[in-house]
């Protein structure tokens, strides 16, 4: 805490010649706990059925309602982008992760590995 109040304050380093971390990369540090969760995610403590909306069971339009809130929730988060990380890595196959869907986190995956093959035969690698 005391290192917080001196960057919000304006103090100096203690060590001049090293960089001083910006106050947010103080306030947040986001890691992954051993349950794979993330510290200071937006959507800790919100209900956990708008990120896994059901059309069979809530029905079409209550379920589009609970993504777009989700992803709205997403929106604003400060892990936004570990998260969808995360749940690419996983192949995480249902729920929303990072303000994408299990459809989106597909396509954008396919659209990466598009992208490496053509990285690759420009690089003059395998296809």
């Amino acid at each position: 805490m005391a290192q917080l109040h001196s960057l919000l304050s304006g103090a100096a380093t203690r060590a001049p010649h090293r960089t001083a971390r910006p106050a947010a990369a103080v306030l947040i540090e986001a890691r992954p706990d051993g349950a794979g969760d993330l510290r200071g995610a937006a959507c800790a403590g919100a209900d956990t059925d708008l990120f896994y909306p059901d059309p069979e069971e809530i029905g079409v339009e209550a379920a589009e309602w609970a993504a777009r809130r989700a992803k709205m929730i997403c929106a604003g988060c400060p892990v936004r982008t570990m998260c969808l990380e995360l749940a690419l890595e996983r192949f995480e196959k249902h729920g929303i992760f990072g303000g994408k869907t299990a459809r989106e986190r597909a396509s954008l995956h396919e659209r990466r590995l598009k992208v490496a093959r053509r990285e690759r035969r420009a690089a003059g690698g395998a296809h």
